[in-house]
């Protein structure tokens, strides 16, 4: 299947931020005036998924769709559903229903987005003033700098190698060009670089809730990549380009899941739309693919929810489609007849974007003073927040005296995803107004206050109406600026707080701290001392005292009040030192054979402050871990290990301890079954299971190909796959019998050795059980090893439907400890055959050998294997050589002890290239196989085609000759094909042609 044909597109959603987030010089250049106590630091998700998801071993011959997807799959439909956190029928269904989900090789989703319309409205860049920026500036956006999460915006180019990308698209290097929508790439025209600003600030708004950095700046590479569960620093990497490689006719693609991935493997995801409607929305979609979100459809209808409504409250979802609607949030399938009900912030935060802490209190008890500005008569108000999930809301205290106010509360500029509620109290705490209109998303409160005194605001984030037509508060996420002007009134006059330690001085807990609030001020007296001692405990009157129990560092705020109500805090710092956890490891044993379980224990390890607490971080050597007390670890591989144990404590400080080298023995004997198979071509009876040393056995049924009747043919083809650990022999072992063929078939067995070609080790053709039979594999032998079965005649006509059995099928490797090794064969000659094969022999010295390995060498000091051959054979036939080239040899026995010393070198030089220097192209017509030859020297040739007879051919009248052969065969094998000089003599070397 031409897959890249089928491919669709989506360019996405609309996305906002008000400009929260330059770092350096462009702070000033793009950033509204922000309230200098938001926090930024994160929220621990509630509910984290895991880290490093577990998914089944998949091998798709191509990546896949629709229901060729899932008959792809075949059984392990249900595991990788799993893996994805879905059930069997919705994964199913899902991928069934959504043409634009794809599965790669190992059956990881990707999404191949429908394309954008072209006739996009777009919005004037110019008329944002804070998008007048340098080339310089526009890439240095960030949104929080300092975040350990960070998305970045690829719009400069970027190269791509080493990625699932590569491996699915066939390709190599990509190299993805600029972001260009004016006609170069060489450089980026102003307003290139005011559309890169407006995605940016879209991108940002989406994301505002997440202690995620949304930049423009290349990051570190590190920053993006994460090593392990330890490492806290990573992200994903959307780049704006050009597809010049899959021709896809998309406008993006992104993999499901990969945000908090080990490596990069899955990344980075591609936008190939220009516009900012377009891109913007496209971007933040993909990122969301990044981040474990699936497509928000409708039952019945488009994979793409459009929304509804219209104007500046008309609604669609982020992970819909958002080209036609002002107000594009996060959803969790609230809408009309959805087909996706995941929780998109919940997700989001499961694959490592936290949310971020809450920046102001909800309460009259801990609003946050708005910043107050003198101007003549009135009184400038300032602020600004964050509303990052449904039940948050924010309240802001100022002063004002009698007369006329105005209150205005404003969403990002840009693309806003926050309706906003406005509501404004009084001292009391009663509520004497409020705003949210129906039509629009910004609030605004006026009017006239008859007392001066103190007042409260209160930001919350709104649906509206019914879900139908409307929308919940679910996704009314994002920032908002507070500009308002109210009368002064200069017989109001705030306490001045001053809140003071006496003595103290920085010790271990418990300790004792002692304060002192005498010096706070009031024109008129302060009536009420109030207390916050930063550990959850609070306190009135002027001088109180405190123990604490634990080490930190604490904020102490001291609120005065008077009697107009009017208040005033100071804050300190006490800082409890902290002492560092102490680290104890031990194990149960340090040796053994593979696979060796150990016991660990951490006993001893403490914090050394009475309420601390520790955490654990064992490595044991072989690049697993575990955060338990006393992990039980098994290692199920040879080698020399080093464990580690970190124990870190509620502040941080952390103390490590290093153990003893494990040290982990080969097994003797291990037996290693298939662990997973490749469905190719035929019917196939139970799995792979089936093939294990039990009384069951797998069948595969030749199936019958396509076209003519007279031009079929019977086929089949599959695949077991095996993890082999190295031995000092390794040998496979095979009991299999197929039925009486009646038009003389037979079943091919070949292996391969960590992607390498496919090497022949039997053929069969008995119709009964004739027992285990076992082929000695080349030494050295480990790794990913496929053996394939597939039948060996694809002759039109011949359909006879034949049934392989494999009964038994395993490879053993063997590791002997203690014993002796062969005697050093001697190795008597070398012979040149031809151009391009040399034969050599030797004397077999010993009767205890498994078999014996044979090495060349070109310059009798870097040698590498030729083969290897079994026990009591005396002679190797080395072919594929180049002409005319001195080889040397030598020759190893082994068995399961290990290797002989290497025996004597000999040498031959290989003939002279045949003059005859044939060529061989394979191609089809109309499905049937022709090789074209080319040929020199003589005109008239026999070819011998898989050494079968000799068929004549004459080459026509000029060097060189040619000849168009037909095989009149159909379907996928590889031949080998020779030419000679017709009636016998000079003959080319033997070509191998694969189709």
């Amino acid at each position: 299947m031409d897959y890249k044909a089928n491919i669709m597109r989506v360019a996405l959603l609309s996305l906002s931020l008000s400009a929260a987030g330059l770092s350096g010089s462009d702070a000033a250049a793009a950033n509204p005036t922000t309230n200098t106590n938001t926090k930024a630091i994160s929220e621990t998700p509630s509910n984290p998924g895991a880290q490093h998801r577990a998914f089944p071993d998949v091998n798709l011959p191509e990546p896949a769709n629709g229901e060729h997807a899932i008959g792809l799959l075949g059984d392990k439909l249900p595991a990788m559903a799993a893996a994805y956190e879905m059930s069997t029928a919705d994964f199913a269904k899902m991928i069934r229903e959504d043409r634009s989900v794809w599965l790669d090789h190992q059956g990881r989703i990707f999404y191949v987005e429908v394309e954008a319309p072209a006739d996009l409205a777009e919005p004037d860049p110019g008329s944002d003033p804070e998008t007048v920026l340098s080339e310089s500036q526009t890439f240095m956006l960030h949104s929080r700098p300092g975040a350990s999460r960070v998305i970045h915006l690829d719009f400069d180019g970027h190269i791509t190698e080493g990625r699932q990308w590569n491996t699915s698209y066939n390709t190599g290097t990509i190299v993805s060009p600029p972001y260009n929508r004016e006609g170069s790439s060489d450089s980026f025209t102003q307003n290139e670089l005011d559309y890169i600003y407006l995605m940016w600030k879209q991108v940002a708004e989406d994301y505002a809730p997440f202690d995620v950095d949304i930049t423009t700046q290349e990051p570190p590479q590190s920053t993006i990549t994460r090593s392990d569960s330890n490492d806290p620093y990573y992200g994903t990497r959307v780049v704006m380009t050009q597809d010049n490689f899959a021709n896809c006719g998309c406008g993006g693609f992104a993999y499901v899941g990969v945000f908090d991935y080990y490596g990069d493997r899955y990344k980075p995801a591609f936008v190939f739309n220009t516009s900012v409607v377009g891109a913007g929305e496209a971007i933040s979609h993909e990122a969301g693919h990044n981040l474990g979100l699936s497509h928000d459809g409708q039952n019945g209808g488009s994979s793409y929810y459009q929304g509804h409504g219209s104007g500046a409250t008309g609604w669609a979802p982020i992970m819909g489609v958002g080209y036609y609607r002002s107000l594009v949030q996060w959803s969790k399938g609230e809408y009309p007849q959805a087909n996706q009900f995941q929780d998109d912030i919940q997700v989001i935060q499961n694959y490592g974007a936290p949310l971020m802490l809450d920046d102001h209190g909800d309460s009259i008890a801990n609003a946050t003073a708005l910043i107050e500005s003198p101007n003549g008569d009135t009184t400038i108000l300032e602020g600004s927040g964050l509303i990052r999930r449904r039940d948050d809301m924010d309240m802001f205290s100022f002063t004002a005296g009698a007369g006329s106010f105005t209150l205005n509360i404003s969403p990002s500029a840009v693309s806003p995803n926050l309706d906003i509620l406005a509501q404004l109290y009084n001292s009391s705490g009663t509520l004497i107004a409020s705003n949210n209109p129906s039509s629009s998303l910004p609030a605004a409160i006026s009017g006239s206050f008859a007392n001066g005194g103190e007042y409260y605001l209160k930001v919350d984030g709104i649906g509206k109406g019914d879900l139908s037509t409307g929308y919940s508060d679910y996704g009314s996420l994002g920032w908002y600026s507070i500009n308002g002007s109210v009368q002064n009134d200069s017989n109001l006059q705030a306490p001045t707080a001053v809140a003071a330690s006496v003595g103290y001085v920085p010790g271990y807990a418990p300790i004792t701290a002692f304060f002192e609030g005498s010096a706070s001020t009031d024109d008129i007296g302060i009536t009420g001392y109030s207390w916050d001692f930063g550990d959850g405990n609070l306190a009135s009157g002027v001088s109180p005292s405190h123990e604490y129990q634990a080490p930190g560092e604490y904020t102490v705020t001291l609120t005065v009040t008077d009697s107009d109500n009017l208040t005033d805090s100071d804050t300190l710092a006490i800082f409890v030192v902290n002492n560092p956890p102490i680290a104890v490891a031990n194990a149960d044993s340090y040796s053994g054979t593979a696979p060796h379980s150990i016991q660990f224990y951490s006993t001893g390890s403490k914090d050394q402050d009475d309420l601390g607490t520790i955490t654990y971080a064992w490595l044991f050597g072989d690049g697993n871990g575990s955060t338990s007390a006393n992990p039980s670890h098994l290692y199920a591989a040879q080698g020399t290990y080093t464990p580690s144990l970190t124990v870190t404590d509620n502040l941080g400080d952390q103390d490590s301890i290093t153990l003893s080298d494990v040290s982990i023995s080969p097994p003797a004997y291990l037996d290693q079954y298939a662990q997973g198979e490749i469905l190719g071509s035929g019917t196939v009876g139970g799995n792979y299971t089936d093939t294990f040393d039990n009384s069951s056995a797998q069948t595969i049924r030749e199936r019958e190909s396509g076209g003519r009747k007279s031009s079929r043919y019977s086929y089949l083809q599959h695949t077991w796959l095996f993890n082999v650990t190295p031995g000092n022999t390794v040998t496979l072992h095979l009991n299999a019998w197929m039925t009486n063929s009646s038009d003389s078939d037979e079943m091919r067995f070949s292996y391969s050795v960590n992607g390498g070609a496919y090497t022949e080790f039997t053929s069969i053709q008995n119709s009964v059980d004739v027992g285990l039979a076992s082929f000695l594999m080349p030494q050295g032998t480990s790794g990913e090893v496929r053996i394939r079965v597939e039948d060996t005649d694809h002759t039109p006509g011949r359909r006879s439907l034949d049934t392989v059995t494999i009964q038994q099928l395993y490879i053993s490797s063997e590791t002997l400890l203690g014993g002796d090794v062969p005697a050093t064969p001697t190795l008597q000659s070398a012979t040149p055959i031809s151009s391009s094969q040399i034969d050599i022999n030797w004397t077999d010295a010993s009767n205890d050998e498994s078999g014996f390995n044979i090495e060349r060498s070109i310059d009798e000091s870097s040698w590498s294997s030729a083969g290897s051959v079994g026990a009591n054979v005396t002679d190797f036939s080395d072919s594929g050589l180049s002409a005319d080239t001195t080889y040397y040899y030598r020759v190893t026995a082994f068995n399961g002890y290990g290797s002989s010393v290497e025996s004597n070198t000999v040498s031959a030089t290989t003939e002279a290239a045949s003059p005859i220097n044939l060529t061989a192209t394979g191609r089809k017509v109309k499905g049937v196989k022709h090789i074209d030859l080319q040929w020199y020297q003589y005109q008239d040739v026999d070819i011998y085609f898989d050494n079968d007879d000799a068929i004549f051919a004459s080459g026509g009248s000029d060097e060189p000759y040619s000849y168009d052969f037909d095989t009149g065969l159909k379907g996928g094998a590889t031949h080998t094909i020779q030419v000679c000089n017709a009636g016998g003599g000079d003959c080319s070397e033997v070509v191998t042609v694969i189709f």
